[in-house]
């Protein structure tokens, strides 16, 4: 039955939970009294904690999901607003040569949001790598 609990709990507390099966059967033969009741109690117990522990993996496994879907989001957000921005200055810049007019008060905003923007993207992309490995 320990086959059935999620590999961490198994790793972590496996040995353990063997060595407390054994103890509670000898302790049974040595009294003199039946290991069936103890092996269905222990069916029933363990069976409960098979699906508890298999709903709290679920559970966290969603999370890490929902958490490396939130960054891959926010990376190709930050993407897309760099790619408009430079869109857009080039766009400008485009418009006004040789008219003469000042555009560096637009321009250089918008430069500061391309870089904010992509940094943002590139922080995302780490975390999300991160997030990755932490589910595997």
């Amino acid at each position: 039955m320990l086959r059935l609990y999620p590999r961490r709990h198994r790793d972590r507390f496996a040995e353990g939970m063997e060595q407390t099966f054994n103890d509670l059967c000898r302790e049974r033969v040595n009294a003199g009294r039946g290991l069936f009741g103890l092996a269905l109690w222990i069916f029933f117990e363990t069976s409960a904690g098979i699906v508890r522990e298999n709903a709290i993996g679920m559970r966290r496994c969603s999370m890490e999901q929902d958490r490396t879907a939130f960054l891959k989001f926010v990376k190709y957000a930050g993407i897309t607003v760099s790619a408009l921005m430079v869109a857009g200055i080039a766009a400008l810049m485009f418009l006004a040569r040789g008219k003469g007019e000042d555009i560096t008060g637009i321009v250089a905003p918008a430069l500061l949001v391309t870089l904010v923007s992509g940094v943002i993207a590139a922080v995302a992309a780490v975390l999300q790598r991160r997030a990755r490995k932490a589910i595997k």
